[in-house]
């Protein structure tokens, strides 16, 4: 069974599903009372090892974060609570009735919200009694639903979607042409709610959602947290948004150890809380390491000492002047008591060597980046961008129509313009005139369809006398400097390896060179040569900033849209160290508040 976002959609589970798993059980439960329940489950996807090796939990809080680093099995155990996979042994059980918000909603955008809501065939038996005619079928689809408008407003609105809460009731035309638009003229925020709302509509037990926040600004994110806060059921939440995590009852981790296990474990709290154990307990590992290693050095101190010990006694034994009868029987219990120590030793030192293997697993890798970039200082006084708002009653449509398609690679380069005057611009949320000067950090926000993304792309084209904007920017670049461009969607050349891709934006550097800087950005071994088509989509992120950064020259500018979408934890850390390494100015459009603080933002411009 496909679960995906559907009209009014619950999944029950099907008998085949259940049956599947060993000692599963099957019974309705009271909302009070819904939860999941897995138990020494053993699972390995078809020629691979195993993923998951004695997996137990239980999830029942109101609501629960999942998370996990890309590849450890977070959207593989949601398939496997949803019944999509059969785990190889161990049980599970979970409520009859559960809905499922999968990522970026699984919406077709083109659908109405009566589609959604799974009203349109009633609306459309209504209408059609209501204009005279009269047959069985038409009463047969509406059944008792006469109130179905009516009932579905109250849902949509309880759960804080606004178009519902604004139209006009009494109005059955305005009514009816609410459900009748599409899902694509809401915004991301109404539409998420709307989605949630219809699966809540059918009074589901337990909630799995997929990345809900993905795409959303922070008033549509907002939202989102409140509808979940008023969820009557629990919610089991995969999420990477730490926004949403420091909301959450529960931190669920999944993680993979050296072997490539995956381990779950509970933490009791929100996302801080969940941190601030981790690094508790990692202290304390730490410490363990060092106690194991010092009791290993200990340990071979003493089987030196017990050799010396040894050859000594040996050297003895074989220097007395004693008959040869008595002086074998010496020899041969002088190799027995040495035999005897060396066993002694040699054992404590493997203990000892083991304690201390045990202790290193216990302490997870947290590599960090050392990366050595060819850029130049960007003096604070030289002029990064120009902007000019625009007003649009004076500008003609046709001036931003697009007169040939124009394609945005991952990688843009900018030609560089003459300077102008240095100016320093002052920090202003919506200025008739700004300008950036030297390393700033300018934020771009606004709600979704405010033209972030539009003004961006206008900003990375600036000097391509070919671009048309599909729409008009709220700004007219008057300057930019040359810079680079990572869009939200990441393009690279599906038959080049990652190293192949980096050595385009750096032809002149050896090959060595090149290895050796990416390995300080974490990219070792022959992880360079996988071809890009074969990166999961943090890894071609990755790869399309190794390409900036190990430009040579580095770029002085770096501009980028939503980067942590998609994006795991410890993708969104390892990016955040990689600016750090960064000297030049950053452009930023996100609504990653978390990631927004960590980056140091000196200008935010709200549109």
């Amino acid at each position: 069974m496909t679960h995906v976002l559907q009209p009014q959609a619950t999944f029950p589970r099907s008998a085949s599903s259940r049956d599947a798993r060993s000692h599963a059980t099957s019974h309705m439960v009271s909302h009070a009372a819904a939860h999941v329940s897995i138990a020494h489950l053993h699972f390995a996807h078809p020629s691979q090892p195993p993923l998951f090796v004695d997996l137990s939990a239980v999830f029942s809080a109101p609501l629960t974060g999942l998370i996990g680093d890309n590849g450890c099995g977070k959207t593989t155990l949601m398939r496997l609570i949803l019944g999509d996979l059969t785990p190889d042994s161990g049980s599970l059980a979970a409520p009859e009735r559960m809905a499922y918000l999968p990522q970026d909603l699984g919406l077709d955008r083109e659908q109405t919200l009566a589609e959604l809501c799974g009203i349109t065939e009633i609306l459309w038996a209504l209408q059609a009694v209501e204009s005279g005619e009269y047959s069985p079928e038409l009463y047969e689809t509406i059944g008792d639903n006469w109130d179905v408008e009516e009932r579905t407003l109250a849902d949509l609105a309880t759960y804080g979607f606004t178009p519902a809460t604004v139209v006009d009731r009494d109005n059955p035309e305005a009514v009816r042409a609410l459900f009748a638009r599409s899902m694509r003229s809401f915004s991301g925020g109404e539409a998420v709610i709307a989605a949630l709302a219809s699966l809540m509509v059918s009074d589901p037990e337990f909630i799995l959602l997929d990345e809900p926040t993905n795409n959303l600004d922070s008033a549509a994110k907002a939202q989102l947290f409140a509808a979940l806060e008023a969820l009557p059921c629990p919610a089991l939440i995969i999420s990477h948004d730490r926004d949403l995590l420091e909301r959450v009852n529960v931190i669920a981790e999944l993680h993979a150890d050296r072997q490539g296990l995956a381990h779950l474990r509970l933490f009791e709290g929100n996302y801080s809380t969940y941190r601030q154990a981790l690094d508790t307990e990692q202290q304390a590992a730490q410490r363990r390491v060092t106690e194991a290693k010092n009791r290993v050095r200990s340990a071979h101190r003493e089987w030196v000492h017990a050799q010396e010990i040894i050859s000594k006694n040996m050297a003895q034994v074989w220097k007395d002047d004693q008959p040869d009868t008595i002086l074998d029987l010496a020899k041969d219990a002088s190799r027995q008591a040495a035999a005897k120590l060396r066993g002694l030793r040699v054992g404590k030192q493997e203990q000892a060597q083991e304690a201390y293997q045990k202790a290193q697993d216990e302490v997870r890798v947290q590599e960090k980046i050392y990366a050595e970039l060819s850029q130049q200082p960007l003096p604070a006084g030289r002029k990064v961008l120009e902007l000019h708002r625009v007003d649009a009653r004076q500008v003609s449509r046709e001036t931003f129509t697009v007169q040939q398609p124009t394609k945005v690679d991952s990688l843009h380069f900018l030609p560089a313009k003459a300077d102008s005057e240095n100016q320093q611009g002052t920090p202003a949320e919506h200025p008739e005139h700004l300008i950036l000067s030297g390393p700033e950090h300018l934020r771009i926000t606004g709600a979704n369809g405010s033209g972030k993304t539009t003004l961006l792309e206008a900003i990375a084209h600036a000097g391509d006398p070919e671009y048309r904007s599909p729409v008009q920017p709220a700004y007219r670049v008057g300057y930019c400097l040359e810079g680079a461009y990572i869009p939200q969607r990441i393009t690279l050349d599906p038959q080049l390896t990652l190293l192949q891709c980096v050595q385009r934006a750096n032809p002149g550097v050896s090959e060595q060179h090149l290895r050796d800087q990416l390995a300080r950005l974490l990219f070792r071994r022959e992880s360079v040569h996988h071809k890009t088509c074969e990166l999961s989509g943090g890894e071609r992120f990755r790869a399309a900033v190794a390409q900036v950064l190990l430009a040579d020259p580095v770029p002085q500018l770096l501009m980028l849209d939503e980067p942590t979408n998609n994006l795991d934890i410890s993708s969104v850390d390892w990016l955040v160290q990689a600016l750090e390494a960064y000297t030049g100015a950053l452009i930023v459009v996100s609504h990653d508040e978390d990631f927004c603080r960590r980056i140091r933002i000196d200008r935010t411009l709200a549109l």
